[in-house]
């Protein structure tokens, strides 16, 4: 009798066990699967203890993620995590293109890429082009240091690198313990902006056109698709009409398009009208990935294509020596999620576009590119949307606050999960990078750039009499 209750009660868990597997499989894999992708980028190339990056930045997530194990593997360079012993996911490194999230049950994948040789620094020049220690001086250290400070009710910040450029020189900058200016930090949605500037390049050589209908095979299959209709330009804006999940949680579109899917262009691409085209705005990164799909299809159709395409053509040429875009399994750039550079290659790219796309003589961007990306989109009132870019325009609504009250209304920034800015404000010629994992949105930025503003314009204040008296 113990015999049979012992083995029917051993026959209810395996039954329990296959149910919540059965159930909640997409759920646990996800979470896995995100666990094991950012654990993976975090440690081996941005060189976070492990510790550090579950409490703060996995658990600022989620709090689910307190329950994710992991096993890394550092002479592989691979990480597996689970979600309560169950949903084992596997992310690995390739060299130039950082971690790979694999498929449920895979273990292994060579990706076909084969890096560029590393781009000697100019060791002689600083900032922008250079890595020369810059003359920053401690006047903004207080600024800084503020910016840094824990203990706000709102909740942790963990600040971990902020750089401030003005006039095309670095003057300030501060770095967490453990991080340093070569450290790559990730931009979660800010490499939206970076696809923006890598389509800029290809409308310049002639490749796209942002007013064509967009060159998507899966919308083409059938004549009557009336997403064959959808423009690259409304991709860009988020005015596609795309349906699309944004909602950060258990098995909306896009936790399952970044943590389930191989192919997440592809599967964003697979969504079906909800809207006609260009008469609603809606927040998707679903359809920036649709865009990084166009740009490698544009350069060849190869991962390695696109892979030296963005190198040569784009970081490169600003001495951009720590950025990689990293890719899905099928070997195309996760777009809207996916890019570690150092806070000073962040604001590099800040720096291009505060200079209209021109570096160093040599235009970059097709003209007229950034004026384009800092437009208000027509079906966004608050007018806070570009294409791919954040912007502190005012809204249509006069009742309605800007993004950033406090700051010019030129101002336009690349925006990422957990506080990643990078803040640039033309009318200041000012370019302010932000990194963290900063769960609650208290990072901080606009107190920073106002406090900086004012300073700068207070050190003006001071030195105009004493250049007319000279």
């Amino acid at each position: 009798m113990v015999k049979k209750i012992a083995l029917g009660f051993v026959a209810l868990l395996l039954a329990g066990v296959a149910y919540v597997y059965v159930a909640y499989g997409d759920v646990g894999r996800a979470g896995s699967g995100y666990a094991a992708k950012n654990m993976c980028s975090s440690v081996f190339l941005g060189g976070f203890a492990p510790q550090d990056v579950q409490e703060q930045a996995l658990v600022g997530a989620s709090d689910l993620l307190a329950n994710a194990r992991f096993t890394i593997d550092e002479e592989n360079q691979r990480v597996s995590a689970t979600m309560f012993g169950l949903f084992e996911r596997t992310a690995i490194v390739t060299p130039g293109i950082g971690c790979t999230l694999l498929p449920s049950g895979e273990y292994d994948k060579q990706m076909p890429v084969t890096p560029l040789p590393n781009q000697p620094a100019r060791v002689d020049e600083a900032w922008p082009k250079g890595s020369a220690a810059p003359s920053t001086s401690d006047r903004f250290d207080p600024l800084l240091d503020e910016a840094f400070a824990e203990g706000q009710s709102e909740g942790p910040r963990y600040t971990k690198a902020i750089v401030v450029a003005h006039n095309g020189q670095l003057i300030a900058e501060k770095y967490a313990q453990g991080v340093t200016s070569d450290t790559p930090l990730i931009g979660w949605s800010m490499a939206k902006s970076v696809t923006a500037l890598i389509t800029g390049i290809l409308v310049k050589d002639g490749k796209l056109d942002p007013m064509a209908p967009a060159p998507v095979p899966q919308w083409r299959e059938k004549e009557d698709d009336p997403r064959a209709a959808i423009t690259l330009d409304q991709l860009l804006r988020m005015s596609s009409g795309l349906k699309f999940n944004e909602t950060y949680s258990a098995n909306t579109d896009v936790t399952q398009m970044l943590s389930n899917e191989e192919d997440a262009g592809g599967f964003a691409a697979s969504m079906p009208l909800e809207a006609e085209p260009d008469t609603i705005w809606s927040y998707s990164s679903g359809t920036t990935n649709i865009i990084a799909g166009i740009n490698r299809r544009a350069v060849g159709d190869t991962l390695q294509a696109a892979y030296e395409h963005s190198q040569k053509r784009l970081f490169r040429p600003l001495g951009v020596r720590s950025a990689v875009i990293e890719t899905d399994a099928n070997g195309t750039f996760i777009g809207s999620s996916y890019m570690y550079a150092s806070a000073r290659d962040w604001a590099r790219l800040g720096q291009l576009c505060l200079q209209d796309g021109v570096w160093e003589g040599e235009r970059i961007l097709p003209e007229g590119w950034i004026e384009y990306v800092t437009t208000p989109t027509k079906t966004e009132p608050l007018n806070m949307y570009g294409a791919q870019f954040w912007l502190n325009r005012n809204p249509d609504d006069p009742r309605e606050k800007r993004l950033f009250p406090s700051l010019p209304e030129d101002a336009y920034y690349f925006g990422g999960f957990q506080g990643q800015r990078v803040l640039v404000i033309p009318s200041k010629d000012l370019v302010i990078t932000r990194f963290g994992f900063t769960p609650n949105g208290n990072d901080g930025v606009e107190e920073l750039a106002a406090a900086v503003i004012a300073q700068l314009e207070q050190e003006a204040a001071q030195e105009e009499p004493l250049a007319e008296a000279a």
